[in-house]
């Protein structure tokens, strides 16, 4: 479990993705300009990881949730057992990734090597060859540089699986989205709402309300795949009302939505027979 958190941690700091972590704070990628070193050598742009006191982003917990297709519930008690592995006294350790101790975060040495494939030595720079500044060449060099470093991180976290998290039961096995928005749609359920939220017109992608709950029927890594979902429910239940939301990079078909967290769960617990695996996700 504690592993499959930490990599999990990893993908996303690498795909640039700033991370809550519930009571410890924030993790932000940051990338650091270029500067120079002498007349003949630049540095170029490196990417790192700041540590924030400051609790802002989106919650590992939520991440956690998504990644093992389990309740909210389960992911913070995962999350509770992750974090009393990791943290010993005022030391918080990330194998893999970093060390966060007194406020400072240090890269592994291997996750460094990740976010700067070029590495950290300087460039050295050429002497111009017209009346053109050769800081100007400088400049275009560090563009080009973090162009290419973000392309590569964006193409590895597309690429590479996110790693599915072991829950607080050993037994329990994360379940494919796909087929549980599809499972879970051919049956018949009559949702009932309280504040509940408006259902988007078919095709329209809505953004979550701060503060609202949702009940989730399942997390897509494609706007296809989600309109699928929504339009397999709506032919087996047209009362069922999905709504597609964004999620972060990712779409999320939603039945019932409201500002009051207890009736999301209300409904949940209702519709438990014929859809075991919803849950409810609560927009920060």
């Amino acid at each position: 479990m504690v592993s499959e958190v930490n990599r999990l941690i990893g993908d996303l700091l690498a795909g640039g993705e700033r991370l809550l972590l519930p009571g410890v704070g924030s993790l932000r990628p940051y990338t650091r300009s270029a500067y120079r070193l002498s007349k003949k050598e630049v540095m170029p742009p490196m990417r790192t990881v700041e540590f924030s006191s400051e609790e802002r982003g989106l919650s590992i917990v939520d991440r956690v949730a998504v990644a093992a297709a389990c309740t909210q519930e389960e992911a913070e008690e995962v999350y509770r057992r992750w974090l009393g592995h990791t943290r010993k006294e005022e030391v918080l350790t990330i194998e893999g990734v970093g060390v966060l101790k007194q406020r400072h975060f240090k890269l592994d040495e291997a996750f460094d090597a990740r976010l700067n494939p070029g590495g950290r030595k300087p460039v050295q720079v050429r002497r111009r060859r017209s009346g053109l500044d050769w800081m100007v060449w400088v400049g275009v060099l560090a563009i080009i540089v973090a162009g290419v470093i973000a392309w590569y991180a964006y193409r590895m976290m597309q690429e590479r699986p996110v790693p599915q998290v072991e829950p607080v039961e050993s037994s329990y096995v994360a379940p494919d989205t796909t087929r549980v928005a599809e499972s879970a749609a051919q049956q018949t359920a009559q949702p009932t709402q309280t504040t509940p939220q408006t259902a988007a017109p078919t095709g329209e992608v809505q953004r979550m309300t701060s503060g609202w709950s949702y009940v989730v029927l399942g997390v897509f890594s494609t706007e296809e795949n989600a309109r699928r979902a929504v339009a397999t429910a709506a032919s087996s239940e047209p009362t069922l009302g999905c709504t597609i939301y964004t999620f972060g990079q990712k779409w999320m078909v939603s039945p019932h939505g409201s500002a009051d967290a207890a009736s999301a769960q209300a409904f949940r617990k209702t519709h438990s027979e014929q859809y075991p695996d919803l849950w409810v996700y609560q927009a920060k």
